[in-house]
Protein backbone atom coordinates (compact mmCIF):
# COMPACT_ATOMS: atom_id res chain seq x y z
CA UNK A 1 0.00 0.00 0.00
CA UNK A 2 1.65 3.61 -0.83
CA UNK A 3 2.41 5.68 2.19
CA UNK A 4 0.74 8.86 2.53
CA UNK A 5 0.68 10.84 5.51
CA UNK A 6 -0.06 14.58 6.31
CA UNK A 7 2.13 16.95 6.61
CA UNK A 8 2.02 20.83 7.66
CA UNK A 9 3.63 23.31 4.94
CA UNK A 10 7.08 24.80 5.95
CA UNK A 11 5.88 28.03 5.12
CA UNK A 12 2.18 28.46 5.82
CA UNK A 13 1.51 25.91 8.01
CA UNK A 14 -1.06 24.14 6.08
CA UNK A 15 -2.06 20.91 6.30
CA UNK A 16 -2.04 18.76 3.20
CA UNK A 17 -1.49 14.96 2.27
CA UNK A 18 1.75 14.18 1.38
CA UNK A 19 1.86 10.88 -1.37
CA UNK A 20 5.04 10.32 -1.03
CA UNK A 21 4.25 6.13 -1.86
CA UNK A 22 2.84 7.69 -4.87
CA UNK A 23 4.63 10.75 -5.88
CA UNK A 24 2.98 10.88 -9.14
CA UNK A 25 -0.36 11.54 -7.28
CA UNK A 26 0.87 13.99 -4.74
CA UNK A 27 -0.51 17.62 -4.85
CA UNK A 28 3.34 18.90 -5.30
CA UNK A 29 3.35 17.43 -8.79
CA UNK A 30 0.66 19.83 -10.11
CA UNK A 31 3.57 22.45 -10.06
CA UNK A 32 6.51 22.55 -12.97
CA UNK A 33 9.36 23.81 -11.15
CA UNK A 34 13.22 24.04 -12.94
CA UNK A 35 16.47 22.73 -11.14
CA UNK A 36 17.36 26.28 -9.86
CA UNK A 37 13.52 26.98 -8.66
CA UNK A 38 13.99 23.84 -6.52
CA UNK A 39 17.23 24.40 -5.51
CA UNK A 40 16.44 28.14 -4.27
CA UNK A 41 13.07 26.23 -2.54
CA UNK A 42 15.52 23.38 -0.88
CA UNK A 43 18.10 26.43 0.97
CA UNK A 44 15.05 27.96 2.22
CA UNK A 45 12.91 25.65 3.66
CA UNK A 46 13.93 21.52 5.23
CA UNK A 47 10.50 20.15 4.23
CA UNK A 48 8.04 19.43 2.02
CA UNK A 49 5.37 23.07 0.85
CA UNK A 50 1.89 22.93 -0.25
CA UNK A 51 1.44 23.63 -3.89
CA UNK A 52 0.38 27.10 -3.56
CA UNK A 53 3.96 28.10 -1.49
CA UNK A 54 5.33 26.06 -4.12
CA UNK A 55 3.42 28.27 -6.66
CA UNK A 56 4.16 31.54 -4.77
CA UNK A 57 7.80 30.53 -4.10
CA UNK A 58 8.32 29.89 -7.83
CA UNK A 59 7.06 33.55 -8.36
CA UNK A 60 9.02 34.86 -6.21
CA UNK A 61 12.31 32.84 -7.27
CA UNK A 62 11.50 34.32 -10.86
CA UNK A 63 10.92 37.99 -10.17
CA UNK A 64 14.10 37.61 -8.13
CA UNK A 65 15.79 36.92 -11.59
CA UNK A 66 14.58 38.91 -13.38
CA UNK A 67 15.43 41.98 -10.87
CA UNK A 68 18.92 40.48 -10.88
CA UNK A 69 18.94 40.70 -14.87
CA UNK A 70 17.48 44.10 -15.22
CA UNK A 71 20.15 44.95 -12.45
CA UNK A 72 22.89 43.89 -14.56
CA UNK A 73 21.75 45.18 -17.86
CA UNK A 74 21.76 48.74 -16.46
CA UNK A 75 25.43 48.26 -15.14
CA UNK A 76 26.48 47.67 -18.84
Amino acid sequence: MPKHESKQCARCNTLFECKSGSIMLCQCQTVVLSTEQLEYISEQYEDCLCSRCLLEVRGEYNRLQHTRKIRALSKS
